[in-house]
């Protein structure tokens, strides 16, 4: 799909990486620049067997590392001559770290010298406004969008979701601007700068919470009312949590399924309650009235096991599902039958690891998978003799700029 074209990737931890990781699944030729002791994720937990960390395994696969060692000046030569024959280049560093190396960030064309150069720019507020420059990470964009809301208790402090949601959207986004640029380019012959902040992401993905809080005198559904609750980890049973739901009611009545299921577990005290509409829509799922109705499913539910209880709800038309493990879920026949995990070489002879595969399937086209994260600078002397840097340049920045060269 992106066959021949080169990405340079000048970002750390989650967001641009996880952008360049999707355009080297999608075939193109993505080098990774780091800095002194590499992209921070390297020491991130949790670890692989060989002492490495998932986190960088998982974000960082398929791409070849260049080491700019730590200083800017000697590495200039280098990066100035990747970028003048670069398609893309992904970046989360501030106008004052890319100075050095001969990138003007103020202004629409980061490195004129290229004009088909397609910028893709991540930062956590923004280009403009009062807080652009300004730091920030996930936790702090998190906080400005809102998202803490969600998780917690009314009168206690906010919680961080616990996924990087803000840094794994904005990569999300990231790709998209990016394809989009290269369909622009396709008609133009000119580049362009995407720019992509932490906080735009969030409130994009929050479009229906937005909409949900545009009332504010009704906090109603999970939307509005996670405040106001603990968090969800399902409706015990006699061995497993699951979640229910019914709904989808039509009239006064509503679908018999709802009623139908209540009488069968044994809770035919809930029909005459006010609070409880006939399709059950109140008082599963999401509804306005299921935290003051758990207690009594739970009583009801301790008579059936997990996938008892599941074929009841699904026999009389409701939606459950049982509560599974991360092992549980890589493993289970739907995952397995939309071919979700492969399994991919190590970078030892014989050895191999499950990774995950690009999430869109093409009729035609077929993503690569990539198995094998760069060690640090494993492909600092092979890409430098592909940008045409002399052996004395290269050895000249390896002695004074800390580089690390590889072997190819």
């Amino acid at each position: 799909m992106l066959n021949g074209m080169r990405v340079i990737e000048f970002a750390d931890g989650i967001a641009g990486p996880s952008a360049g990781l999707h355009l080297a699944e999608l075939g193109a030729d993505v080098i990774k620049l780091e800095e002194g002791e590499g992209d921070w994720s390297r020491g991130a937990a949790a670890a692989m067997s060989d002492g490495s960390s998932t986190t960088f395994h998982a974000l960082n696969r398929g791409k070849r590392s260049v080491a700019l060692g730590s200083s800017p000046d000697e590495a200039r030569p280098l990066m100035q001559a990747l970028l003048r024959t670069a398609d893309v280049l992904i970046t989360d560093r501030t106008p004052e770290e890319l100075s050095p190396y001969g990138i003007d960030a103020s202004g629409d064309l980061l490195f004129p010298a290229n004009s088909r150069l397609i910028t893709c720019v991540i930062s956590p507020w923004g280009r403009r406004g009062p807080l652009a420059g300004r730091k920030g990470s996930e936790l702090t964009s998190q906080a400005m969008s809102g998202y803490t809301r969600y998780l917690g208790s009314y009168g206690k402090p906010a919680c961080r979701l616990g996924a990087d949601v803000g840094s794994l959207g904005s990569g999300l986004f990231a790709l998209q601007g990016i394809l989009a640029a290269i369909y622009s380019r396709n008609r133009t012959n000119k580049g362009q700068r995407v720019d992509i902040s932490l906080v735009n992401s969030l409130l994009a993905m929050k479009s229906i919470h937005l909409a949900a809080q545009s009332d504010p005198d009704a906090y109603e559904g999970p939307r509005v009312g996670g405040a106001n609750h603990t968090p969800e980890r399902g409706w015990k049973t006699a061995d497993r949590p699951i979640y229910l739901q019914f709904g989808g009611s039509v009239g006064p009545e509503g679908k018999p399924g709802w009623v139908n299921f209540i009488k069968e577990v044994g809770l035919d005290h809930t029909l005459d309650d006010p609070r409880c509409d006939k399709g059950g829509r109140k008082t599963t799922g999401h509804g306005l009235y299921t935290h003051e109705f758990r207690e009594d499913y739970e009583k009801a539910f301790k008579r059936y096991t997990a996938e008892q209880i599941t074929a009841i709800v699904k026999k009389h038309g409701g939606n459950a599902a049982i509560y599974i493990d991360a092992k549980e879920t890589l493993a289970h026949p739907q995952t397995q039958a939309l071919d979700i995990v492969r399994t991919a070489p190590g970078r030892k002879s014989g050895e191999s690891h499950q990774v995950r595969a690009f999430p869109a399937r093409f009729s035609r086209l077929k993503p690569k998978v990539p198995g094998v994260a760069p060690e640090i600078g494993e492909h600092t002397q092979a890409v430098a003799a592909q940008a045409g840097i002399d052996e004395k340049v290269l050895a000249l920045m390896t002695e004074q700029g800390g580089l690390k060269r590889g072997a190819g």
